[in-house]
């Protein structure tokens, strides 16, 4: 069993502009949105953790997925450039053509302290 989380990047700059559609830097908070798992053995190469990621973003974009309209009962926005999607403890980052792998050091994961926002709430254990 894979486990697949997906969250959402809330950096914003000092006008309160959101700073993900740049895509992913190091250091920018991101909160926890929806998890889902999927059967199967976990990858071991990266083309096994691109193919997850993709599945994740068509979830989180309404392409073709079962679990899009918990996603989306959920008041969630698209997953878009920018956010980061966690398989098994490893990060992918949403970039503007395909995804790349960000270091775990590199990511700032407030979900606990996150209280939400329009399109972004905390993923729950019980949600």
């Amino acid at each position: 069993m894979v486990k697949v989380e997906i969250f959402h990047n809330v950096a914003k700059d000092s006008a309160g502009r959101s700073l993900g559609v740049f895509g992913f830097e190091p250091g920018q908070p991101v909160v926890k949105v929806f998890e889902y798992k999927v059967d199967g053995v976990p990858p071991t190469e990266p083309v096994g953790y691109e193919e997850l990621a993709e599945d994740a973003y068509c979830l989180g974009n309404g392409i073709a997925h079962l679990q899009s309209e918990l996603y989306y009962a959920r008041k969630m926005r698209s997953v878009s450039v920018g956010d980061l999607i966690r398989i098994n403890q490893v990060w992918v980052a949403v970039d503007k053509v395909g995804f790349w792998f960000p270091a775990a050091k590199w990511v700032n994961d407030i979900t606990a302290k996150f209280e939400g926002q329009h399109g972004t709430q905390p993923w729950k254990e019980s949600a």
